[in-house]
């Protein structure tokens, strides 16, 4: 397995940490930031940039292709991250891929369907995971309309965009084990939002010949910010 941690370094077009609301969802973290002042750079749309595949589709992760951030396509649902899962090599571009993907299914609002959920939890979750991740559709349950904590008024549509989005992998990650942290601009009621950014993180395992998520994590928001490397595409 081909490891890759740095390449092209490049920073979030705005600081990332300020007024942090830490919001736990089936055992992960989530954290909604509201910015400082001052104009991003961010692309005022959700659809992938110029250099995601045309179709959203695979972008070759498990080569030497970096991460796109729409690997399995532009859909947000249990199929999405299947086919991620499926194309997604042995290696670190591979396991940021779907790590990318799972994280652009689940936190979003409404919440998939429980049968979407639930399928999830069956393919793509590790067998080491919590309980909470395992019985993802469970887990919402308890987090009703407002999973932002505020961020994002409560029963508000929202989905997350890799478009301009980072992603960073751990130094303590080894072939079999890939920690990964990013951060995904806030589309909310169909509009990227100018401040509302989401970091998340999960540790990826290599099972049954594919990579599946074992747990969340916290992710460190300044080793993010400061030596993240941006999605290829974004979508």
């Amino acid at each position: 397995m081909r490891m890759y941690t740095k390449a092209g370094r490049s920073r979030w077009p705005y600081v990332i940490g300020a007024a942090v609301v830490v919001v736990a969802v089936a055992g992960g973290i989530i954290y909604s930031s509201a910015q400082p002042g001052g104009e991003p750079t961010a692309v005022a749309s959700s659809e992938p940039s110029a250099s995601a595949p045309a179709d959203g589709g695979s972008s070759g992760a498990g080569d030497d292709v970096a991460p796109t951030g729409c690997l399995g396509g532009q859909d947000r649902n249990a199929l999405m991250v299947s086919d991620a899962q499926k194309a997604a090599g042995h290696t670190t571009f591979g396991a940021v891929e779907v790590a990318t993907s799972f994280y652009r299914f689940y936190w979003q609002y409404p919440y998939a369907p429980a049968d979407q959920l639930d399928a999830v939890s069956r393919g793509v979750i590790g067998s080491n995971a919590p309980d909470s991740f395992k019985q993802l559709s469970t887990s919402f349950e308890a987090v009703g309309d407002d999973p932002t904590g505020g961020k994002v008024a409560a029963g508000t549509p929202f989905h997350m965009s890799s478009t301009n989005g980072l992603w960073r992998v751990s130094e303590d990650s080894t072939p079999d084990r890939i920690i990964v942290s990013l951060a995904a601009g806030y589309v909310i009621d169909g509009a990227l939002s100018p401040t509302e950014v989401g970091v998340g993180g999960f540790v990826m395992v290599w099972e049954n010949d594919a990579w599946h998520v074992e747990s969340g994590i916290s992710p460190d928001q300044d080793l993010l910010t400061a030596g993240g490397t941006r999605y290829t595409g974004g979508c």
